[in-house]
């Protein structure tokens, strides 16, 4: 496990301005915009996953997903269960923000 993180360490650091969707009327109140800065992932799964952990709120119930999208392109699903499908490869550039839209259950 050590040198997974060595090798993460070692990758240049990249400033990414974070907003998301509101989940509900309460959740208008509050600015979700930030930014976190994180060593750059090559997998689209893996930089979801590290952004969305402890940023998304918990939503109760199942069949909601949240897009991840980079730069104006969806790069991975997140799942209320905190994983993520990677659906395209990764651009950065010189400013990077990404947006996370969700997706209610549909029945």
């Amino acid at each position: 496990m050590e040198f997974t993180t060595e090798i993460l360490s070692a990758r240049p650091r990249i400033v990414f301005s974070l907003d998301r969707d509101s989940v509900c009327m309460g959740d208008d109140c509050v600015c979700h915009a930030c930014s976190v800065e994180m060593p750059s992932f090559t997998d689209a799964k893996v930089l979801a996953e590290n952004l969305s952990a402890g940023y998304l709120p918990s939503v109760r119930g199942y069949g909601h997903w949240w897009e991840c999208i980079l730069n104006g392109n969806v790069i991975a699903k997140v799942f209320s269960n905190g994983t993520a499908e990677g659906l395209s490869t990764i651009e950065y550039g010189p400013k990077n923000s990404v947006y996370f839209r969700y997706n209610s259950a549909t029945y």
